[in-house]
């Protein structure tokens, strides 16, 4: 995980003058979960539009692979780095959940073998067999949603962008998102996430980035950032539920005051049925 996939150096990005993101500076490194975090208008969206190349800095410099990236290498990023957007019904356009997913390999030049090697593997992944050929639009949030993934699975890219991915999801569908994530992330992909959630981060990734006002205001592990209580404030975060939980414990001398903390509710209940000598 040393090899840096993709790099920004001083990006600002303006719509009609407004500045939006202000001389960013950042890194991924190939295999990483990051966790991109802040209030609403703070910039994420747009953050992510200019690592995968649908919008393109107004200064700064991109390099991919270690190679910078002009105007004539943006289709570079795109092939690279897919993009899943908050909500499905503003990328899906196809009359059956078949054609949708073979609508980028299609993009790509792909042979029509190749299309449908993708698409069947894809459909297979996101366990899409009996929706297939069905109208995306009239699929429940969580099938839209999975067909949404499939769209851009079947491009093959490098790096996931997932916008807020669990919005307005129900709990179960939340989680087949989240197991969906974690199944990628596992098999070698490059996974980063705009989420409001920051127990979800805190489970999950391995770096957070905190946005605010359209600047990247702090970088490092989860457990790291949530402790930071002006980074918090600044960006309109909340220590993670099970952090704040095991910080009391630690006050009252309930648990070990050094350590590591727990990440999950069941990381937690392990550590101290282990401390109290207690089996399940």
């Amino acid at each position: 995980m040393d090899d840096i996939l993709l790099e920004g150096k001083g990006l600002s990005f303006s719509y009609e003058k407004k500045p939006v993101l202000k001389n960013i500076c950042f890194s991924v490194k190939r295999g990483e979960k990051i966790a991109v975090m802040g209030p609403n208008g703070a910039g994420k969206s747009t953050f992510f539009l200019n690592l995968n190349g649908v919008l393109q800095a107004g200064q700064g410099e991109s390099f991919w692979d270690g190679k910078k990236v002009g105007k004539k290498e943006r289709r570079r990023l795109q092939r690279n780095v897919g993009f899943v957007f908050q909500d499905a019904d503003s990328q899906l356009i196809a009359s059956n959940v078949r054609a949708e997913v073979s609508f980028g390999p299609i993009n790509l030049g792909l042979s029509k073998e190749e299309v449908i090697e993708r698409v069947e593997e894809a459909i297979e992944y996101l366990s899409l067999s009996d929706l297939q050929d069905r109208p995306p639009h009239y699929l429940s949030g969580g099938e839209k949603k999975r067909v949404s993934i499939a769209d851009i699975l079947a491009m093959r890219p490098e790096i996931f962008l997932f916008d807020e991915p669990m919005a307005a999801l129900d709990p179960i569908n939340a989680e087949k998102v989240e197991q969906i994530l974690c199944r990628l992330h596992k098999e070698g992909k490059t996974i980063l996430v705009a989420t409001h959630d920051v127990d979800f981060a805190y489970r999950f990734a391995d770096r957070v980035l905190v946005f605010s006002n359209g600047c990247l205001i702090a970088d490092g592990p989860p457990q790291e950032i949530f402790r930071q209580g002006e980074i918090m404030e600044r960006a309109h975060l909340k220590k993670p539920i099970v952090m704040a939980i095991w910080e009391a414990l630690r006050k009252a001398k309930l648990v070990e005051e050094q350590g590591e903390y727990p990440r999950t509710g069941e990381q937690a209940a392990e550590k101290i049925l282990a401390l109290h000598d207690i089996k399940k």
